[in-house]
């Protein structure tokens, strides 16, 4: 029986790269997965024909968002945290714009206790 079968996943920013490797292999290991994705709407659309992963449009800046899909997926078994942005340049001449959704994203929004999902669930926080 596969490790995960009949659990439950929600991958925060798993649509590419790292993301998108962590819901393969929850799904192979028989997870009912769930994920999210900003931009890549082609890529979460291809991905979730290939796994049966569930993919939901949603703006890791935006901590209501995020609360309101962590609560949104019902009992979770496990939380991964992936969702991650990085700017790259002379900090003094990014747009400040750039530099608060970058806050937002890499460290507001995955602390909030509100993110967390209720009861006893696992969370991995990841970032390449």
């Amino acid at each position: 029986m596969p490790a995960f079968q009949g659990k439950s996943v929600l991958v925060l920013g798993g649509s590419r790269s790292l993301g998108a490797t962590i819901v393969r292999r929850f799904a192979a290991e028989g997870a009912t997965v769930a994920f999210t994705y900003a931009a890549s709407g082609a890529a979460a659309e291809a991905l979730a024909r290939e796994t049966g992963a569930t993919a939901h449009l949603t703006d890791s800046a935006d901590r209501d968002a995020v609360i309101a899909r962590v609560a949104s997926c019902g009992p979770l078994d496990v939380l991964v945290i992936n969702s991650g942005v990085a700017i790259f340049g002379d900090p003094l001449e990014q747009d400040p714009d750039a530099i608060e959704r970058l806050i937002r994203i890499n460290t507001i929004t995955p602390i909030s206790p509100r993110s967390r999902p209720r009861g006893r669930c696992p969370t991995a926080a990841a970032s390449s």
